[in-house]
């Protein structure tokens, strides 16, 4: 995806003429183009077929043209080529022109051939949609998420772990493959002190649960979301988990996306930290002994004395979701 994005970057010097574009192949899709738009913000236009006629697509950040003739200038010659789709962004944060790059190169590399108006419109919501969580709260702090993408990063599975991960900050669990269960705990002080709900500790019955707990701590010389989205990216080829990744980020970082690239985390510490706990052997109050009339338990527990699942027997038996982790 960097490639296509270093293209946009060479697009921005090109001269070009008024009703033109200044435009270039897709090294993948060399029949789609991206090209730059008067302002200085990237648009790819998209080959399709058919004429089947459909509403325009406006938000804030993304514009949807459909069934456009285009004047693109590529290699220096003018040419006007039909039946495209121009899908463009108005944003000259440089994160989120890259990330509108990585996403909509994502889909292009699932696109057929001589894909239909009518398909490459479902697939474009789902990016204008996305891009639309740009304005909203986020639902996680940068390093709650930071935590999560690296025990995925660190996956022997990763593809597995992205398959399970959450698909609501309200879900009780970040990892959920719908028979095991995995809570990822980061703690920036130098205690593994982590918080916890009472339901966190009392999976149902027929389930299992790991804690994995990491220190993530703030520094000027490490790892960003960015760097760990890039490095689970090469490791992940199904595009559709590439597309996931990506939309959870953007869905749980809201509108603190634009911080994303200032803050990096210890990445050597976080390896050197990183522990897993089975939930059994972790302190925690009985179920029985809580009166009804309470609810919303939370409570700090410390497992500095607690032992990690290295230094038990501990069984991982025919579970998927555990066999995806580096235990």
């Amino acid at each position: 995806m960097s490639e296509v994005y270093q293209i946009f970057k060479a697009l921005l010097n090109k001269p070009v003429e008024d009703g033109c574009y200044a435009a270039d192949s897709i090294p993948f899709a060399r029949q789609h183009k991206i090209g730059v738009s008067s302002e200085g913000y990237p648009m790819f236009f998209i080959q399709t077929s058919g004429t089947d006629k459909t509403l325009d697509i406006a938000l804030e950040y993304i514009k949807v043209l459909f069934n456009r003739t285009c004047r693109l200038i590529e290699n220096d010659e003018i040419r006007e080529m039909d039946s495209y789709t121009i899908i463009s962004m108005s944003a000259s944060n440089i994160d989120y022109q890259k990330y509108f790059i990585d996403v909509v190169c994502i889909l292009l590399h699932e696109l057929s051939w001589n894909v239909t108006i009518k398909v490459l419109k479902t697939e474009l919501m789902k990016i204008a949609n996305l891009f639309s969580n740009l304005n909203k709260p986020s639902k996680k702090t940068l390093q709650g998420l930071w935590a999560e993408l690296f025990i995925i990063e660190q996956a022997k599975n990763p593809e597995y772990l992205l398959m399970s991960w959450h698909t609501s900050p309200n879900d009780k669990f970040d990892f959920n493959d719908g028979k095991d269960k995995i809570e990822v705990k980061s703690t920036k002080t130098v205690r593994r002190v982590h918080k916890f709900s009472l339901e966190q500790l009392h999976p149902n019955i027929n389930s299992n649960l790991i804690i994995a707990s990491v220190f993530v701590i703030e520094t000027g010389h490490g790892k960003t979301i960015f760097d760990l989205k890039d490095s689970i990216c090469k490791k992940v080829s199904n595009f559709e988990l590439q597309y996931r990744l990506n939309e959870v980020i953007v869905q749980t970082l809201g509108c603190d996306f634009d911080k994303v690239n200032d803050i990096s985390f210890d990445y050597q510490q976080a390896f050197d930290t990183l522990a897993f706990y089975d939930f059994q052997d972790i302190p925690s109050i009985a179920a029985e002994n809580i009166p009804k009339s309470l609810s919303n338990i939370h409570f700090d527990c410390d497992l500095s004395a607690v032992r990690t699942i290295k230094d038990k027997h501990f069984g991982i038996n025919g579970s998927s979701l555990f066999k995806s982790i580096q235990i």
